[in-house]
């Protein structure tokens, strides 16, 4: 039986929602590293290759837990932070993206990947390198794969182990979003993350025996549609609404992130029976 879990994006606040959720999942002895394919978009992709590596995500909650502490007592913490109220022009190339899709009008992606390629990123290029140190000795999961805009080509992309290079990179252009982060090289192209065009790819769980679904952000309604009428089994599993409520709009509050790491853990221990039976 063939089976793919797919990670949507969420910025910060989704990454810690979405570590807290696999660790509520493992508390509860429910591990999905066995999934054929681990897909991630964004935060989606620095998740998941946790999961696909079969990491604790328990220790991640830690982590939030004492960055939390840190962040209450004036410190400084590695939750990335940006306002998003002063990237209008970015935000409008990512509804343009998000509107034309994966494989659309390749004018669109073409300005998306000019535009990253000539901006100057909110976060560089070490600092944010440094946020993926944790996996500086693992080998790239063949499980994984990170969807991507190769801005080189035009083309959307679910990278993963054939491009050859460090994980590290793979993993950092899943989550490079342009005009935030800078571009990675992986292989021989630049890439930026594939959340410029779909905040999830759930349609590449299409043709696997049963496809989970972890969204953070709503997912088009066209993505959505073509699983359901593929006949691929499948369970979709969304962030409690009271709690996507309380965050706002800007996931990229570092503020948000801690108590999401929380809310997270919550619903995975809520979530890990159905799961689980969906799984096996």
């Amino acid at each position: 039986m063939s089976r793919a879990l797919i990670c949507g994006g969420g910025g910060s606040v989704g990454t810690a929602w979405e570590s807290g959720w696999f660790a509520g999942l493992q508390q509860k002895g429910v591990w999905l590293n066995d999934a054929d394919l681990i897909l991630g978009t964004s935060a989606g992709a620095g998740v998941g290759v946790q999961v696909a590596c079969g990491h604790d995500m328990m220790s991640q909650v830690e982590r939030y837990r004492a960055a939390g502490k840190r962040a209450a007592a004036g410190g400084a913490t590695a939750v990335l932070h940006f306002d998003t109220g002063g990237r209008t022009a970015f935000a409008q190339l990512f509804e343009r993206g998000q509107a034309s899709g994966k494989n659309g009008d390749i004018s669109v992606r073409k300005d998306i990947s000019e535009a990253a390629r000539a901006a100057v990123p909110t976060i560089e290029l070490d600092a944010f390198m440094r946020t993926f140190k944790y996996l500086a000795n693992e080998p790239w999961p063949a499980s994984y794969k990170a969807a991507c805009l190769n801005i080189d080509t035009y083309e959307f992309e679910a990278i993963g182990a054939d491009l050859g290079g460090a994980l590290q990179n793979g993993v950092a252009a899943g989550c490079a979003v342009p005009g935030v982060y800078p571009p990675i090289q992986v292989g021989k192209h630049f890439y930026v993350d594939g959340g410029c065009l779909s905040p999830t790819s759930l349609d590449l769980g299409i043709g696997y025996d049963k496809t989970l679904v972890l969204l953070v952000s709503e997912a088009p309604q066209s993505e959505i549609d073509a699983l359901r009428n593929s006949g691929t089994e499948h369970l979709i599993v969304s962030v409690d609404t009271d709690v996507h409520a309380k965050w706002g709009g800007n996931l990229m509050d570092a503020s948000l992130a801690f108590e999401a790491a929380e809310q997270g853990l919550a619903q995975g221990l809520r979530d890990a029976e159905r799961v689980q039976a969906f799984w096996q």
